[in-house]
């Protein structure tokens, strides 16, 4: 659980603007939107584990446990809006809404992940599943960065994660008009070395020895979640560096270590579908202040029923948000 003291945070962990919400901060705090807890981590995801081998009805009680204690350490925090986005498991999404009630209301489409399933022996293979037209764009985009004198290595870990990279990536945040810092990105390394550095694995571009893009990637047995991407847009200029680091790389890569499926996050959702990744749904559910409830869900359904009108792809919700009890709350 992140606690959100303003708007200075990236879109992703942005309650407020879920809804559309722009005042300046003292406002939204106001209104009870700020401060707020966002269960949510890099990536747009939110997993709730559960430890031990028990049955549905046992793991249901354990999630509902650790919601609980999740959103009452933000009110102990001063949080009258608390949220959980970016739930791809029903069964989570259920176990969410009844523990936030009928002050949540019913569960919305926060994002889509898109996602790549392997079942190809090699990189022809994969351009073979793509249409003509994108398959020879790919040859292209490939051919042109493989002979343009730069270079990838496979890093395992952070340890050559420093000021250089963290530059590469605000890069990318100041193109998208998105906070960050230098700090706070040698934090986020420090942290990944720490409780996950085994799974890291960063495809680092460079040209002549220096780095000049990025992209991170996490390791979850046969499934590669690529993290996020940093560039020096002048030093790779049109040479086709974001695609091959986030797409071409990391398939090539995964072909040789046993990757069946690679997560390529949210957003961008032509150029990754145009890849052959699909959407998969992400659901959030909100505990709203009492005063925001209805305008939050007039909002959240506005959005959703936009993000679907651009993914056709998606499927329907396992919950209709029309006639489902989470509406008025489900029982804890």
């Amino acid at each position: 659980m992140r606690i959100v003291p303003d708007q200075n945070v990236l879109g992703l962990y942005n309650l407020a603007s879920l809804i559309g919400a722009q005042e300046p901060t003292e406002e939204l705090a106001r209104r009870g939107l700020f401060p707020n807890g966002v269960a949510a981590v890099s990536g747009a995801h939110c997993v709730l584990l559960t430890a031990g081998d028990g049955g549905p009805a046992e793991r249901s009680g354990r999630r509902r446990l650790l919601v609980r204690a999740a959103a009452g350490l933000a009110e102990d925090e001063g949080c009258r809006t608390v949220g959980f986005l970016y739930l791809t498991d029903a069964d989570a999404v259920r176990d969410v809404s009844a523990v936030l009630g009928a002050a949540a209301g019913p569960p919305f489409l926060a994002a889509a992940h898109t996602e790549l399933t392997t079942d190809w022996p090699d990189f022809d293979g994969y351009l073979g599943t793509l249409h003509r037209s994108r398959r020879n764009k790919v040859r292209r985009e490939r051919r042109e960065f493989l002979g343009s004198g730069l270079t990838v290595r496979v890093l395992h870990g952070t340890d050559e994660l420093d000021e250089t990279t963290a530059r590469l990536q605000l890069a990318v945040r100041k193109r998208y008009s998105a906070p960050g810092s230098v700090e706070s990105v040698l934090a986020d390394y420090d942290h990944l070395g720490r409780t996950v550095g085994d799974r890291v694995r960063v495809f680092l571009c460079e040209r002549d020895g220096k780095p000049v893009g990025l992209s991170l990637a996490l390791l979850d047995g046969d499934r590669l979640h690529l993290r996020l991407v940093g560039f020096d847009y002048d030093a790779t200029g049109s040479d086709f560096a974001y695609f091959n680091l986030l797409f071409y790389e990391p398939i090539q890569w995964g072909l040789e270590h046993g990757i069946r499926t690679y997560s390529f996050g949210t957003g961008s959702y032509p150029a990754k579908i145009a890849r052959g990744a699909s959407p998969v749904p992400a659901y959030g559910v909100v505990r709203w202040p009492a005063e925001l409830r209805e305008a939050a869900a007039q909002a959240l359904a506005e959005r959703e029923a936009a993000l679907r009108e651009r993914l056709p792809q998606l499927p329907p919700a396992p919950f209709s948000s029309a006639s489902s009890p989470f509406g008025t709350g489900v029982p804890s």
